[in-house]
């Protein structure tokens, strides 16, 4: 490149001043002055002006990051690229065409900056509008740079590119329910659009690097039915949730049943077992009824009065002792 930048400065130089040294000469005889052309001066800045700017147009540099593409006037583009590097071409009847190998990224949003596009707008299965955000990085294939640019020159990215990406989204989106495209089958989709997209390109002379749904974007009205859907949801969790509990809390309250049922139960039997003994005991000894009344009285108590109907008055002294004989001792 410094060569090639040196020789062409070179050639300029000895243009303009073969331009001046004429403007020079023709000026002076304007003035009176007698003034000619050297031919010999002339011929030599002629010849050396040409001689480098021939050099200056055979020398070719190709950058790192690009391939040059050979046109001959005679028998058109050759089919063997210029890698970087230093070339020697054939001045004025070859001329090379530069083009970029670097990676390269084609840009669908739905907030376009400056060499983006718009987000695609395809149909679902179900009729829905889906907007795709994605990113395509591809580069030219140096191999098939000549390919390039005998079919696109510099207008691949309007001819090729953005066609072929917008098609084929179109084409596997519109295959796929709304669900699919943002949920679980998301990355399946984005995988078959990257493989169609690479069998598109690599003929054309372009390499795909890898193709990626940045976003889904949707209509308004269904963004709002999927907030309400989400909300929907949310409630019938929370219900759900809600009914979880109570029946936990009705079981509990049936094992507390349970448990209070079961008590009774064994309280009732231990109350109609006492019941049993009593009846037993009264039967045995019927004074015993009467030994437990007086027993209950205070101890000051000498006489009682019994209920109605009762024509004599008890002598507790005498009772007490005469009851005590009769009763059995406990165990």
């Amino acid at each position: 490149m410094i060569i090639a930048n040196l020789l062409g400065g070179l050639a300029t130089l000895l243009w303009m001043a073969l331009v001046g040294y004429v403007i020079f000469v023709f000026v002076a005889r304007a003035r009176g002055r007698e003034r000619k052309i050297r031919l010999s001066v002339m011929g030599g800045i002629l010849v050396a002006a040409l001689a480098a700017s021939t050099l200056a147009s055979s020398i070719v540099v190709i950058d790192a990051g690009e391939v040059g593409v050979v046109f001959n006037v005679f028998t058109g583009t050759q089919e063997t690229p210029l890698y970087p590097g230093m070339h020697v071409v054939i001045p004025y009847i070859n001329t090379v065409y530069r083009y970029p190998t670097r990676e390269q990224a084609y840009t669908m949003t739905s907030h376009p900056a400056q060499g983006e596009a718009e987000t695609l707008w395809s149909p679902t299965i179900e009729g829905l509008q889906v907007g795709i955000d994605s990113t395509t990085r591809y580069a030219i294939d140096p191999r098939k740079a000549p390919h390039v640019h005998n079919s696109f020159r510099n207008t691949y990215v309007e001819v090729l590119i953005r066609p072929t990406i917008r098609s084929v989204v179109r084409h596997y989106v519109s295959q796929h329910t709304v669900t699919d495209v943002y949920g679980p089958k998301r990355r399946e989709i984005q995988m078959a659009i990257e493989e169609d997209l690479r069998a598109r390109f690599e003929p054309e002379g372009f390499l795909l690097l890898s193709f990626d749904i940045r976003n889904v974007n949707f209509t308004e009205e269904y963004a709002k039915a999927i907030e309400q859907k989400q909300i929907a949801q949310q409630q019938a969790e929370q219900m759900q949730y809600v009914l979880q509990k109570e029946k936990l809390e009705a079981e509990r309250k049936r094992v507390e049943a349970e448990g209070i049922k079961d008590a009774a139960i064994v309280k009732a039997e231990g109350e109609a077992e006492a019941l049993r003994l009593i009846s037993q005991a009264l039967r045995e000894n019927p004074d015993l009824l009467t030994y437990r009344y007086i027993e209950k009285l205070a101890p000051n108590v000498q006489v009682i009065m019994l209920p109605t109907g009762a024509p004599f008055i008890l002598d507790l002294k005498q009772l007490l002792p005469k009851v005590s004989e009769e009763t059995p001792s406990q165990p």
